[in-house]
């Protein structure tokens, strides 16, 4: 589908050309009146072209929030659908949850074992983000070793279940192959709150959880 979107511009120029060839047929050898057939082919046109530029239109805004590497949403997106989920929890009035999510010394991972590696332990940190929440949650990669997750309709109980079970399945994935776990701080939207205080909450709880796990550590 890619090739045909990249080729989408010769395919159309050689639609019109076969059009006005196909006209030209109809019109001087054949001495058929073909202004039907010209409107029809407009119409065929219009509609080819407008699909496959909706497409593309598609396609562009899609890869324009979509991290390369784990196919999960940007950070871009991640501002964007937050914003919308809290209007929608303060008109429904529905809890909403966000978790602020930290690969620990990931650094030392690519230090050690390498960037394709740490890319791939990325990509499957990023699996396990994706398969233990619900489709309507949104999972996003905020970059280099961070993610986020944006709870909708949940409470801070739940969401806090979900990211333990989340932190305990990437320890029992990745600790004892490169002794690497996750830190998460949650924080729950709080009615009048701006939600820059709220990323500001989410990261101080995140923080204090990795600083927890690190005197823990030594």
């Amino acid at each position: 589908m890619r090739v045909f979107y990249n080729y989408a511009p010769w395919i159309l120029a050689a639609i019109g050309v076969l059009a006005g060839s196909f006209g030209y047929y109809l019109d001087v050898i054949c001495q058929v009146s073909y202004e039907w057939v010209l409107w029809i082919g407009v119409f065929l046109l219009l509609t080819i072209g407008g699909f496959i530029t909706g497409r593309l239109i598609q396609g562009l805004n899609l890869s324009s929030h979509t991290d390369f590497l784990t196919g999960l949403w940007n950070r871009r997106c991640f501002y964007l659908k937050l914003g919308e989920e809290e209007t929608r929890a303060t008109r429904k009035k529905t809890p909403l949850c966000v978790a602020m999510i930290d690969v620990d010394n990931f650094k030392n991972v690519n230090d050690i074992y390498g960037h394709a590696s740490g890319d791939e332990i990325l990509s499957e940190i990023a699996a396990i983000l994706n398969h233990n929440t619900r489709a309507t949650d949104i999972v996003t990669r905020c970059g280099g070793d961070e993610f986020a997750i944006i709870f909708s309709a949940t409470s801070l109980a739940e969401a806090y279940e979900v990211m333990e079970r989340i932190r305990r399945k990437v320890e029992v994935r990745f600790q004892s192959s490169c002794n690497l776990t996750i830190s998460a701080g949650i924080i729950a939207l709080e009615p009048g709150r701006d939600l820059k205080e709220l990323l500001i909450k989410a990261d101080q709880a995140l923080y204090k959880a990795a600083d927890c796990k690190m005197k823990l550590n030594t």
